[in-house]
């Protein structure tokens, strides 16, 4: 497998563990963003943090907007309301933010990761440029980008990009360590674990491995 580069903007901001956070996963039906907020939400309960997944999607055709909240906590979470104020978004596919407001009610310092081979800084720019559905006005926040198709491809022979993008919200966030998600992969996906692992690590790599 060839190396992916990281790239990453160098503005401060980054996520900690806190009371209650949200984290907001978007991108189209059948790029497995469902099973993604399942998957992730399993790593957290396995980690000893409790965690509620919701998902969103009406009955649309495939291909049209899907999102699942995540919400995670070190205390039992009573709220079954729909996200209001995610501080992190993950997007799985690299062009729905155009066309959908999936940056909504996002809070200031927010991490935002998304599947693209676009650069942070170009990335950035178009979001904060007003020309696009999703937008931020936000004074502090980090984008982080990685071609998670790219990495699916190579390392499970199929542009499912939810594996990949598990691994770099590991390494861009407090929500979840990269073991955690290693082992719920192997426990969801059987003979086929290896390979997401792999996906998994790879999109932790290219985005620095955690560091900021």
């Amino acid at each position: 497998m060839q190396p992916h580069v990281p790239r990453r903007t160098d503005r401060a901001g980054g996520v900690s563990a806190v009371a209650l956070e949200e984290v907001r996963l978007a991108g189209r039906g059948g790029q497995g963003v469902v099973t993604a907020g399942e998957l992730l939400g399993e790593a957290v309960l396995s980690s000893g943090r409790h965690a509620q997944s919701l998902p969103t999607f009406g009955p649309e055709r495939r291909g049209a907007l899907a999102q699942c909240t995540l919400r995670v906590s070190d205390q039992p979470i009573l709220l079954k309301c729909s996200s209001a104020r995610p501080s992190v978004v993950v997007c799985l596919d690299p062009t729905i933010w155009r066309y959908a407001p999936i940056t909504l009610g996002v809070q200031e310092d927010a991490v935002v990761i998304v599947n693209t081979t676009q650069s942070p800084a170009k990335l950035e720019e178009a979001l904060r440029s007003g020309r696009f559905l999703s937008e931020l006005t936000l004074e502090r926040f980090t984008v982080y980008t990685l071609d998670a198709t790219g990495i699916a491809m190579e390392a499970i022979g199929r542009p499912i990009s939810n594996t990949a993008m598990l691994g770099a919200v590991a390494a861009a966030t407090d929500v979840i360590g990269l073991d955690d998600v290693e082992t719920v992969l192997r426990a969801r996906f059987g003979p086929a674990g290896e390979a997401n692992v792999v996906a998994a690590r790879s999109g932790f790599d290219a985005v620095g491995g955690g560091t900021i």
